[in-house]
């Protein structure tokens, strides 16, 4: 009865923990949008104003549209080829690959000391020694 009781609880808390996470997504997204929403706009006022400065500086007003279209066209497809560009698999390091297994290694043995307690594993590696070198 304890159990389920407990279990009851902590599937509770589970869900309050997810209805929390679930809230912060959805807000996080909120401000995403938002946040995409002003700079387009920001965007569309500062193409709008280098329009009206290109046509006061001579062009005409479809030059000036076709210039902008042009510089966002040349972004657009250099955005392009980056996004779509395939990167080189990871080739492996030989060079620090001893250094990473010593390291490896060390962990395992500060792992294994602070379980059993340095005075056991020296006495488990004294007698494997003593066993491995009776078989020779």
């Amino acid at each position: 009865m304890l159990r389920l009781a407990l279990s009851l609880v902590s599937s509770l808390q589970a869900g309050a923990r997810l209805k929390d996470t679930l809230e912060r997504s959805i807000r996080q997204a909120a401000i995403v949008v938002a946040a995409i929403v002003v700079l387009l706009f920001a965007a569309g006022f500062g193409m709008a104003a280098a329009c009206h400065a290109l046509v006061e500086n001579g062009f005409s007003a479809p030059a000036a549209a076709g210039l902008i279209a042009g510089v966002l066209a040349l972004i657009g497809i250099v955005l392009l080829f980056i996004g779509l560009r395939k990167s080189r698999p990871r080739q492996p390091d030989f060079v620090n690959a001893p250094a990473e297994g010593l390291a490896l290694v060390d962990q395992s043995l500060n792992k294994a000391m602070k379980q059993v307690g340095p005075l056991t594993l020296l006495a488990v590696a004294f007698a494997v020694g003593v066993l491995a070198s009776r078989r020779r």
